[in-house]
């Protein structure tokens, strides 16, 4: 890069992603951050220099090529910037938004040596949902099948990931979820405010569009077992399992009415909705002031952001 050009690029301030307003999201449970429009999205991409050594594509988990998809966004090649992102992270838009960029890919960013680092979980997000509010999401070139079958045990970000990967090496992939939805800590543990369920449900889509087949409501263990599997025709087995299931403490009280698990918190607000109290027949237990509680009372489905309270 012109080292003039390099300069000017330094000079350009990060972008500032809109959110609703304080006055707004206190009342609603809808996404906080808004995303970048396409203008600030090319600005932001603009920010990048182009390192001929990225650390950022070490920092990240997966190895995305981060500068190629952000020279795509700064020539305004939005859907070609989410396919680049696809190549090697089947969940763009999750983890545009869930991802800790802060402590991975942006915290090795040589621009922020200097400054601010380049925004790039937020362009992730940003290329990722505009492919996929346009309609344009596009289905890679699956190989030949290679007549091998694996089973993913648990439907969350370790196995949707597994088996995005496995199908585009040709392999026939089935995953078993324990639960009637898929994504796991996706959408029982993390808040709609934070990840949206349509965005867990359209990644979703997109692996089962690419030939990811996905049984809810299958524990396995109990619906079979992985000896059972391999000997049902499965030549290997991934187990990611996750942590479903709490560990108490056993301490006195823990027991009882208003004491929950985080796991059984966590899950009665975002997998059956109890932020939508009353319309959506899940209620949680609402402390009134501090750690007291009215006993009886539950939430009315705006807001309850906080701890679980305690008897």
């Amino acid at each position: 890069m012109d080292p003039k050009d390099m300069k000017e690029r330094m000079k350009l301030p990060r972008q500032i992603m809109s959110e609703q307003a304080p006055h707004e999201r206190v009342r609603n449970f809808f996404e906080v951050p808004l995303g970048f429009t396409e203008e600030q999205a090319v600005i932001e991409a603009k920010r990048c220099i182009q390192c001929k050594n990225p650390l950022c594509v070490g920092g990240c988990p997966v190895n995305v090529d981060i500068p190629w998809f952000i020279r795509l966004i700064a020539d305004g090649k939005f859907e070609e910037a989410a396919r680049k992102l696809k190549e090697t992270n089947a969940l763009p838009a999750v983890c545009g938004r869930v991802c800790p960029q802060e402590d991975q890919c942006e915290k090795v960013c040589i621009v922020g040596k200097k400054g601010a680092p380049v925004s790039i979980g937020r362009l992730e997000r940003f290329a990722a949902d505009y492919e996929r509010e346009r309609g344009t999401v596009s289905i890679p070139e699956i190989p030949k099948t290679t007549g091998k079958k694996a089973a993913v045990v648990g439907g969350g970000p370790a196995g949707l990931t597994v088996a995005g990967d496995l199908v585009k090496k040709g392999h026939k992939v089935t995953v078993f979820e324990a639960l009637h939805t898929p994504g796991g800590v996706l959408v029982y543990g993390i808040p709609e405010f934070r990840l949206p369920k349509k965005i867990v449900k359209a990644e979703v889509e997109y692996l089962k569009r690419m030939g990811v087949e996905i049984v809810v409501n299958a524990v396995v263990g109990k619906l079979e077992t992985v000896d059972e599997l391999l000997a049902n025709g499965f030549d290997a087995v991934f187990v990611g399992t996750g942590a479903g299931l709490p560990v108490f403490m056993n301490i006195p009280g823990e027991n009882l009415c208003g004491v929950y698990s985080a796991n059984e918190y966590l899950t009665r607000l975002n997998l059956m909705r109890a932020y939508q109290f009353p319309e959506v027949d899940t209620p949680v237990l609402r402390a009134k002031k501090g750690r007291r509680h009215r006993r009886g009372q539950h939430g009315n489905g705006r807001g309850s952001h906080g701890a679980a309270p305690l008897s």
